[in-house]
């Protein structure tokens, strides 16, 4: 037997059962690229204007590692998103997969563009891990796979 329920008590169970996050798992890692190759000159001061692309925790851990400093005796000395010491050149995106057990985590392998200014850039494979907070999609984080480190284990260890 098929029962119909009124609007407002169907609209009210899909709210309850969670809501859709806009945008998709890849475009707020693209997005939040492009950014950053707009501002990494500036991005560890200005980070804060990204701040909602960042799960809290993550987003709270970097900007502690990024108030580290040499004389500190550990610092982030190479940059997160990139895992290196130059300049990010650009982002492309290769796969994305959502978890078969959790419709609330995702992975996107993305090739970062680095190198030198004015040179052609390597390609870094990175797999950006998110999850689904509220509405939106947030970077929790990143699988450098060249050595198959991870942000959140190195600053960590940065932060201690």
């Amino acid at each position: 037997m098929q029962r119909w329920l009124p609007l407002g008590v169907s609209l009210a169970l899909v709210i309850e059962t969670g809501a859709i996050a806009r945008p998709a798992p890849e475009t707020v890692v693209s997005q939040f690229y492009q950014w950053w190759v707009r501002n990494q000159d500036q991005g560890r001061q200005r980070l804060s204007q990204q701040r909602a692309v960042f799960t809290p925790d993550l987003y709270q851990q970097l900007m502690q590692a990024f108030r580290r400093q040499p004389r500190d005796g550990v610092w982030l000395d190479f940059d997160p998103f990139s895992f290196t010491q130059v300049s990010t050149q650009g982002v492309q995106v290769r796969n994305v997969r959502r978890s078969p057990n959790n419709p609330q985590v995702a992975e996107v392998d993305i090739e970062v563009m680095a190198g030198l200014r004015g040179r052609s850039g390597t390609p870094v494979p990175i797999k950006v891990l998110l999850r689904q907070g509220g509405d939106r999609w947030q970077i929790d984080n990143l699988i450098y796979l060249s050595t198959w480190d991870n942000l959140r284990c190195l600053l960590r260890d940065i932060n201690r």
